[in-house]
C-alpha cells in the first residue's frame, strides 16, 4: 500500500467511498514531495493525473505572464478538469512552499468518479464554490483598482490648477494620502546645500531625512524606485515611498525628492498595486512641481525669455526622447516647436495586456498657455489609460475632464491609436485631428483614415466612436499635425496633402526613420527661409 487510509480520509469528498474502494485507491496513489517554486503541471500539457494536497501551498498561474489565478492549501486538490474533458491543462501549477502531494493516475481517477458519481458531484460542487469565491475576490480587487484610478485621475486634474508651489505641494501630499487610504504622509525635496531631504508640507510635522539613511524615504531616493515596508517589532507602521524624478533628453534621471505615505500596522500592508499607483502619482507630481517652479521663476525674475526657455526644457521631458522598442515594428518620430514652447505633443503608452498606444495631439493657440494645457492633456490621457480600456473610453474620459478645465476657446485635436502587436489590429479614435495615412505595402497604395470625431474640450459628454484597421507586414501608419500640411512658403502657398502623399510614394520601401527624414527635408525645402509658422510633429509606425 503506497499511502495510508488515514491520509486519504483527510479529503472530505472521499468520505462516502466504500472501504474496499479506498484500499484500491491507497494502493494506486503515490506520494510526491516538492520543493518551493517547482512546476507540478505545465499549461498546455495533456492531463495524466489528479493531485491532492497533503501539506503546503500551490499557486495556479496563467502562462505566459504568470498571472496568479488562485492559491490552494492542504486539504484541497487540482488537475481534475483536464481529466474530465480530456483537454490540455488550462493553467500552470507551481509550489509556493515545500509541498506534499498525493498523485492518482488518470485511469484510477476516472474509475473513481464513474463508479461513485457522488464523488464527482462533491468535486464539482467544491470547485464551483472555489470559482465563485475567486470571482468575488477578483471583482472586489477590480472595483478597488477602479476607485483608486478615479481618485488618481481627479488628483491629476486638481493639482494642475495650483500654480503656487506651496499649495501644489500640499495638494499632492493630501491627495496621495487619500489615494492610498493612508493615515499620514509627507513630500520631501532634496536640498542642494545640505544634501538632505527636507519636508515641504508645513502642517505635517516631519524631520529632515538624510539621503544615506536606511529609512523608507532615504532608500527610495537613493535607489530611485518605489519602496514599501511592512510593520514589524521595530517598525510599528506600514510605509511606502516613491521617488519624484524627471528624465532629460539624454536619459539622465534627476531626483527631485520623495512622496511618502504611511498607515498603522493594524491595517494591511501596501500592495504591488499601491506601489504602481504611487509611482504614477509621483511622476505627475514631478511635472507639477517643475511647472510651479517655472511660474514662480517668472514672478521673481520677470524675464519672459528665461521662463520660456525653462518651460521648453520641461516640455521636452514630456516628449519621448526616443521611440519604444516594439518587436516586429519600426517606430520613428520628429517634433519641432515653432516657438520656445509647443502646443503639439506625441506619446507612447504601454498597456499591461501587451498593447501599445500612440497619441499625437495639437492644442489650439500658441505660447505658454497652450504648452501648459498640453501638459494637462498628456497627464489626463495617461491617467485615463490606466484601466487598459479601449480607445473610445479613454478619449471620452479625457474629453469630459478637459471640458471642465479648459480656458475659454481652448481645445485639443488628438489621435489615439492602440495596436495589438501580434495581430497588427489597430483600434483608434480621431478627435478632430488631421486624418492619418496608411501605406499599404502589398498594393503600393495610400489609405486616408477619414472617419473622425469632435475635438477634445469642446463638448462635455460627447460620445466618441472607435474604428479599427489592420497593419499587414510592411504597412506604415503615418500620424502628423497640421504644421506639416500647412507649412507655408514665402508666397503664402501651403505644403498640402499632395506633397505629403508624394513624399510617402517616393519613399516606399525604406525605413520609418528614412520616411521621417524625407518628409522633414521636403517641408524645409518647400518653406525655404520663410519662418516656421506652426509646430511640426510626425510619428511613423511600420509593421515588419
Amino acid at each position: 500500500m503506497s499511502v495510508s487510509l488515514k491520509l486519504l480520509n483527510r479529503f472530505a469528498f472521499l468520505n462516502h467511498v466504500p472501504p474496499d474502494a479506498m484500499k484500491r485507491l491507497a494502493a494506486r496513489v503515490t506520494r510526491l514531495e516538492a520543493e518551493p517554486n517547482v512546476a507540478v503541471i505545465h499549461q498546455g500539457d495533456q492531463g495524466d493525473a489528479f493531485f491532492l494536497i497533503v501539506s503546503g501551498t500551490v499557486e495556479i498561474l496563467n502562462a505566459p505572464d504568470a498571472t496568479q489565478l488562485n492559491r490552494l492549501n492542504a486539504g484541497q486538490w487540482f488537475g481534475d478538469f483536464a481529466l474530465l474533458d480530456n483537454q490540455p491543462r488550462s493553467a500552470t501549477v507551481r509550489t509556493v512552499t515545500r509541498t506534499t502531494l498525493l498523485v492518482l493516475p488518470k485511469a484510477d481517477f476516472l474509475w473513481l468518479v464513474t463508479t461513485y458519481p457522488l464523488v464527482l458531484h462533491q468535486l464539482a460542487t467544491s470547485s464551483q464554490q472555489q470559482l465563485r469565491e475567486r470571482d468575488r475576490q477578483y471583482l472586489a480587487a477590480v472595483e478597488t483598482r477602479a476607485h483608486q484610478l478615479e481618485q488618481l485621475y481627479s488628483t491629476a486634474l486638481d493639482i494642475t490648477r495650483h500654480l503656487d508651489r506651496d499649495r501644489a505641494l500640499d495638494a499632492i501630499c493630501q491627495r496621495a494620502i487619500k489615494l492610498l487610504a493612508g493615515e499620514g504622509g509627507q513630500i520631501y525635496l532634496r536640498d542642494a546645500a545640505s544634501n538632505a531631504l527636507m519636508p515641504q508640507t508645513a502642517n505635517v510635522p516631519a524631520e529632515p531625512v538624510l539621503r544615506a539613511g536606511e529609512t523608507c524615504v532615504g532608500i527610495a531616493f537613493s535607489l530611485g524606485q518605489v519602496i514599501s515596508k511592512k510593520s514589524s517589532r521595530q517598525l510599528k507602521r506600514n510605509e511606502i515611498a516613491a521617488p519624484i524624478q524627471l528624465t532629460d533628453e539624454q536619459g539622465s534621471v534627476r531626483q527631485l525628492g520623495v512622496l511618502y505615505v504611511y498607515r498603522s500596522g493594524k491595517h494591511a500592508a501596501f500592495t504591488d498595486s499601491d506601489c504602481q499607483l504611487l509611482e504614477l502619482f509621483a511622476s505627475q507630481a514631478a511635472i507639477v512641481i517643475e511647472n510651479a517652479d517655472l511660474i514662480q521663476m517668472r514672478v521673481r525674475q520677470g524675464q519672459l525669455e528665461n521662463e520660456l526657455q525653462n518651460a521648453r526644457r520641461v516640455q521636452q521631458q514630456l516628449i519621448p526622447s526616443k521611440p519604444p522598442k516594439l518587436r516586429g515594428y519600426q517606430i520613428a518620430s520628429l517634433w519641432y516647436p515653432a516657438k520656445e514652447v509647443s502646443g503639439d505633443y506625441y506619446d507612447f503608452i504601454p498597456f499591461d495586456d501587451g498593447r501599445i498606444g500612440f497619441v499625437i495631439a495639437d492644442v489650439s493657440g500658441k505660447g505658454l498657455d497652450s504648452a501648459l494645457f498640453m501638459a494637462n492633456t498628456r497627464a489626463t490621457l495617461r491617467a485615463g489609460a490606466g484601466r487598459n480600456d479601449d480607445a473610445a473610453a479613454i478619449i471620452s474620459r479625457a474629453n469630459n475632464a478637459l471640458s471642465n478645465d479648459s480656458p475659454a476657446g481652448m481645445f485639443v485635436t488628438a489621435f489615439l491609436g492602440i495596436v495589438e502587436p501580434t495581430s497588427g489590429v489597430c483600434s483608434y479614435v480621431n478627435a478632430g485631428h488631421n486624418p492619418p495615412l496608411v501605406w499599404r505595402a502589398q498594393t503600393q497604395q495610400l489609405q486616408l483614415l477619414t472617419v473622425g470625431n469632435r475635438a477634445l474640450a469642446i463638448t462635455f459628454g460627447y460620445v466618441y466612436a472607435a474604428y479599427a484597421f489592420t497593419l499587414e507586414h510592411g504597412d506604415v501608419l503615418l500620424m502628423y499635425t497640421d504644421g506639416v500640411t500647412e507649412a507655408t512658403d514665402a508666397q503664402g502657398a501651403l505644403f498640402g496633402m499632395e506633397r505629403l502623399e508624394q513624399a510617402i510614394r517616393d519613399w516606399a520601401g525604406g525605413t520609418t526613420q528614412q520616411l521621417i527624414q524625407l518628409i522633414d527635408t521636403r517641408v524645409r525645402a518647400f518653406t525655404g527661409a520663410y519662418p516656421q509658422s506652426d509646430d511640426i510633429t510626425v510619428v511613423a509606425l511600420q509593421r515588419g
